[in-house]
């Protein structure tokens, strides 16, 4: 009884935590990272789709400052590049600071990013986080600089990149 009571004070006064790994979920998104295999080929415009489904985002376009159209998931994207370079510009004006814009539409959000002298405009459902769009523009920015893969190049979820 004395330890019982011994204990619960112990407990509330160190607070310490007793929750354990959740080893199932864990192994349940191993599992599901492993199946999905993104397998890029010589086609860029089937790499710029592949890279759509990898990150889960409806359309991108990536333009330069001037608006002007280097890469596109959804045909030409020129009004898309041309809106969105211009609001980046304005905001940068005025916030100098910003790393990058996000505008919550009815239909999903509008991301704005720049990096390398060109400007990453993404359109998701959900918002994506600084993080994410700064990998999703380094393998735009890599498939661009390639612009055609010389051979597949499959790319496919480990069990550390799970675990990190």
């Amino acid at each position: 009884m004395f330890k019982k009571i011994f204990k619960g004070f112990a407990s509330k006064v160190l607070d310490s935590d007793t929750t354990s790994r959740p080893d199932s979920q864990i192994e349940f998104l191993q599992d599901f990272l492993a199946r999905h295999k993104y397998v890029f080929t010589e086609d860029f415009e089937a790499n710029l789709q592949v890279l759509k489904k990898k990150h889960w985002v409806d359309s991108f376009v990536v333009t330069n400052f001037d608006g002007s159209v280097v890469a596109s998931s959804e045909g030409n994207g020129q009004s898309e590049g041309m809106i969105g370079t211009a609001m980046l510009s304005y905001i940068k004006s005025e916030l100098p600071g910003s790393e990058a814009v996000l505008i919550k539409r009815e239909e999903g959000w509008f991301m704005l990013f720049p990096l390398n002298k060109k400007v990453f405009v993404v359109k998701a459902g959900s918002e994506l986080s600084n993080l994410e769009l700064k990998a999703l523009a380094f393998e735009l920015t890599t498939l661009m600089t390639e612009k055609q893969v010389p051979h597949k190049r499959e790319q496919k979820w480990s069990s550390a990149k799970a675990r990190a």
